[in-house]
């Protein structure tokens, strides 16, 4: 469990966070790379006196990850990776503060341009935000890891989506990847149990059209059919009442 002092840095963390999202949106646009994107994350970080985590983590070699229709999660940036209109991009990233090495982790999801050219599409990214918040609305004390899975599993797969199983949310704090995990599933009342003043990141994961994915190696995991998938996540902390949403 974190200190008092640490969760207040994690609200710190959190004001870098979203300053680095609302400038994604703003520059998120056809024709710019995903290298540009990952550019000015570092440039953020840095003016701020944070670190972008993911480039400490596991050799990672860059500051986001920005996956691109098909490409599931963990995505590279690079130069070659040229955003165009209507492609569905996700954006994960993570910041470490440099005073207690805290961490925050969120995600989100966009079509570039105006718009899509298929409701169906915007329907999707629409729904799995939906899902990522009946998720939080379970994560209490004493409800149960899959309590949050089964309320998002319901609500994507009411809407005839997929959850991707393989990928879950997980624990956050000192580390970016600790126990427990939080499937995108489940059965109501049973695996771990939620207690007071853990910090968990809580990400549905899910496929317009298939639930299969396979790794392509160098980080990357695609959805076999190639079709789009989607990811929103929030790292939370559970209270003695209501989850707090960090970021």
């Amino acid at each position: 469990m974190l200190q008092k002092k640490e969760i207040e840095m994690l609200r710190e963390n959190a004001k870098v966070h979203k300053i680095v999202f609302d400038e994604i949106k703003k520059k998120a646009k056809p024709w710019v790379s995903s290298w540009e994107i990952d550019e000015m994350c570092w440039k953020i970080c840095k003016e701020f006196g944070f670190l972008p985590a993911f480039k400490w983590v596991y050799w990672f070699p860059a500051n986001i990850c920005i996956s691109v229709n098909d490409a599931v999660v963990h995505w590279v940036p690079n130069k070659k990776t040229i955003f165009q209109k209507w492609d569905v991009v996700k954006f994960d990233f993570w910041v470490k503060d440099k005073k207690y090495w805290v961490n925050t982790d969120a995600a989100f999801s966009m079509i570039i341009g105006d718009g899509s050219h298929d409701k169906k599409i915007e329907k999707f990214l629409k729904v799995n935000e939906e899902a990522l918040y009946k998720g939080i609305e379970q994560a209490r004390d004493w409800n149960t890891t899959w309590d949050i899975g089964y309320a998002i599993q319901k609500h994507v797969e009411s809407s005839w989506f997929y959850i991707i199983k393989d990928l879950t949310g997980h624990g956050i704090g000192k580390t970016i990847h600790e126990k427990p995990y939080i499937y995108n599933y489940g059965k109501p009342h049973s695996w771990e149990k939620i207690k007071a003043w853990m910090l968990l990141a809580i990400e549905p994961i899910i496929g317009f059209s298939s639930w299969e994915i396979y790794d392509k190696g160098w980080w990357e995991i695609y959805v076999k059919n190639k079709s789009l998938w989607s990811q929103f996540e929030h790292t939370i902390l559970i209270t003695d009442w209501y989850p707090e949403i960090i970021i």
